[in-house]
């Protein structure tokens, strides 16, 4: 397809129409979102993509799904080639081609212009519940893929602009709360159709071909800032390990994360040969997220000017030998892979920090505390699934203290406010607050981790929750003489007792009336060694 390149000035302002075309799909999505997990956390992310499958512009809400759409896309491409006509829409979640977990729908629709394919708009948004073991879905103590509920391998579920019921009619009889899964789609859908009508007027008003032309430069022009920057950094290979608390259940050993780094010929090499093989539970990562991770990392150390998109990822060359954490083999578990997702990318910071100390940043917390419970509300009837996740402290900087409340990294949940909370769900939010001296100690300290109070309102709830980081020996690391942040936990108060328990960080209960549900979050690591006035 013949493209036109554009001058210095109208490629800025295609590069500026690409990315304001996917933050408006954003806007939409989360506007016209059933579920607060969507429409409050914004757990969600939209794209704008080449005919190809390849990422031109996103919006950034969760950067754990950026730079792995482009993986999911492709599969549809690959799977579709040849059959793909206009006004179709394609639904995919599976971990083994291109996806993340299983509630992370990804939407693709493509755009035609005079007949032929130009170019993509795409969403991917978790969903509360898309059936399976456990409600909401995810767990960490699922041991297989298929407990892990519905799986789309890059289905088309609307043909020349009309649904195809049966997929409609599968997902409302699997999923816990049907509503919420399918005004989700519907707002996905809705995005990439707004996505797909600016691009139409953007090809209106420039023309195909130097539409076109303005992608590939963007990618073109990202790729050679990336590799500049590269070229720029100290060429000796650096390592760098931490670990996560265990494998999921309790009494079981901790899971090593490890990373060299070196930059060869302006490619960044991250080779994860060092970390363990896949393990029987839900923590391990498909490699598309593993992915994702690494090129959030990167990012942070690479400056504004470089955007995310195809051009990046084609100057950072990831090693995942298969069968291990990062690169499992089917059908592994992977539903509660963030877990794992953002300690690598916390690795990778820390090996980025001893290669650039000039950029060093302590530990940030990936204690990453959440929970999804299920019971039916006895002022409506109606089954309810609670969902939250929380924050905890970021780490100190060499002129800063470390962020406080934060869900960092490739996370950046918003926490779920308690007017909603209490609105929508027979649960009361007895407690949030900010937990003091929960940063580690420095010439700057870490941010303070959070703690939240659940108490049930219903007769009974049965859900899972995790929190990571409970081992005080994998805390949020100090840098430069500051020490580690204090570690994350979970406790249940039993109403019946009054007694409170500390329990493990990973798990699936019961609860009863009035039991409260305790999570908090770790702490970040303190920068610089403390000195003393004279």
């Amino acid at each position: 397809m013949r493209i036109k390149p554009p001058d210095a000035v109208t490629q800025e302002i295609l590069t500026s129409g690409f990315k304001h075309i996917a933050e408006e799909m954003a806007v939409v999505e989360y506007r016209s979102s059933y579920s607060p997990i969507i429409r409050e956390m914004l757990d969600f992310n939209c794209g704008v993509f080449a005919a190809d499958g390849r990422a031109i512009a996103n919006s950034e809400q969760i950067p754990a799904q950026l730079g792995l759409m482009q993986f999911a896309l492709e599969s549809v491409i690959a799977k579709w080639s040849g059959r793909i006509e206009p006004d179709d829409a394609f639904i995919t979640n599976h971990p083994y081609m291109g996806g993340t977990h299983t509630p992370d729908l990804q939407v693709f629709i493509p755009l035609f212009h005079d007949g032929a394919l130009v170019a993509w708009s795409g969403s991917i948004a978790h969903h509360i519940d898309i059936g399976g073991r456990f409600p909401g879905t995810e767990s960490a103590q699922c041991t297989e893929l298929f407990q892990e509920g519905l799986i789309f391998p890059a289905v088309r579920f609307v043909e020349r602009s009309q649904r195809v019921q049966a997929i409609y009619d599968m997902l409302e009889a699997n999923v816990r709360d049907p509503a919420s899964t399918l005004g989700d789609l519907d707002a996905q859908l809705a995005a990439c159709k707004r996505g797909n009508q600016r691009l139409t007027e953007t090809i209106t008003r420039y023309g195909l071909p130097l539409v076109l032309g303005g992608f590939e430069a963007l990618v073109a022009q990202t790729a050679r800032r990336t590799e500049a920057l590269f070229r720029s950094w100290p060429s000796e290979a650096v390592e760098a390990e931490g670990f996560l608390d265990d494998h999921g259940f309790e009494h079981t050993a901790p899971v090593r994360v490890h990373v060299r780094l070196v930059v060869e010929d302006g490619t960044l090499i991250v080779d994860l040969s060092g970390c363990s093989p896949q393990i029987p539970s839900g923590m391990n990562v498909p490699i598309a997220s593993a992915h994702a991770a690494a090129y959030f990392a990167v990012r942070a150390f690479l400056g504004g000017t470089v955007p995310h998109n195809a051009g990046l990822a084609s100057r950072v060359r990831l090693i995942i030998p298969e069968g291990t954490l990062y690169n499992p083999l089917f059908p592994a578990a992977l539903s509660a892979r963030h877990l794992a997702v953002q300690r690598l990318t916390d690795v990778i910071i820390d090996a980025l920090s001893t290669l650039l100390p000039e950029h060093a940043i302590a530990g940030s917390q990936v204690s990453f505390p959440a929970l999804v419970f299920q019971t039916v509300d006895p002022r409506s009837g109606d089954l309810t699934l609670l969902a939250d996740i929380l924050g905890g402290g970021g780490g100190a900087r060499r002129n800063a203290d470390g962020d406080d409340g934060i869900d960092p990294y490739t996370s950046n949940c918003a926490i779920l406010p308690v007017e909603i909370a209490e609105l929508e769900y027979p649960w009361l939010i007895e407690r949030t607050e900010l937990v003091e001296g929960s940063g580690g100690q420095g010439r700057h300290r870490g941010g303070m981790g959070i703690r939240r109070d659940y108490r049930l309102l219903a007769a009974e709830s049965d859900g899972m929750f995790y929190v990571e980081q409970t081992n005080p020996r994998f805390g949020a690391g100090g840098r430069e003489g500051g020490t580690t942040g204090a570690p994350g936990y979970a406790a249940i108060r039993r109403a019946a007792t009054g007694e409170t328990e500390v329990v493990h960080g990973k798990g699936y209960v019961t609860l009863h009336e009035g039991d409260v549900l305790i999570l908090v979050g770790s702490g970040g690591g303190g920068f610089g060694v403390v000195t003393t006035g004279s």
